[in-house]
């Protein structure tokens, strides 16, 4: 027989909060990076801004996974 999962807890609250803190984090930090695209140089500055985006995205999806996985374990 099927049960229902609530995600209404405080713990699921503290995950959402921190999701919440980890993509305004990732928003702020992937604005930085606009100074890196140079309008008068956009074929050679477009690439290393790329380059420096997803390392960013890759950062921030480790620091997701590990909230992930911190909240499952708890």
């Amino acid at each position: 027989m099927a049960t229902t999962v609530s995600d209404d807890g405080e713990g699921v609250a503290r995950w959402r909060r921190a999701q919440r803190g980890l993509t305004r984090l990732l928003s702020r930090d992937v604005r930085r990076r606009r100074r890196l695209i140079l309008p008068q140089r956009l074929q050679e500055s477009v690439p290393d801004w790329i380059e420096a985006v997803r390392a960013v995205v890759d950062d921030y999806a480790d620091a997701s996974v590990e909230l992930a996985a911190d909240f499952y374990d708890a």
